[in-house]
């Protein structure tokens, strides 16, 4: 049966590391272009580490657009709808971390 919280869209690679009630961590792969889209969560903040390559995280409410590289980290808190993407032209690699709370994707 499909997972009921698996998001509609694919990416180069997601690895799933710890997947509890209350927190998850997911190494993801971008290939240049991809982008997961529009989305929001219910209560888990994600927080986005840039392992190689260059990723954008787009924002709304207020409108916001945050460029990750190597080293650099993001927060975006529950119920902002945001994006993440891989503007090119290398493959971009992301640990993220969300929590507290359970885990959902609502696309916006």
């Amino acid at each position: 049966m499909p997972d009921p919280n698996a998001p509609p869209h694919a990416i180069a690679g997601k690895e799933t590391i710890l997947a509890t009630p209350e927190a998850r961590a997911t190494l993801m792969t971008l290939d240049p272009g991809q982008s997961i889209p529009p989305h929001r969560h219910t209560y888990v903040t994600d927080h986005t580490f840039c392992l190689a390559g260059t990723a954008v995280l787009r924002l709304s409410d207020p409108p916001e657009t945050v460029t990750l590289r190597p080293g650099d980290r993001s927060s975006v808190p529950p119920g902002r709808v945001h994006t993440v993407a891989n503007p090119g032209p290398d493959r971009t690699r992301l640990l993220l971390l969300q929590g507290p709370g359970a885990y959902d994707f609502l696309p916006a």
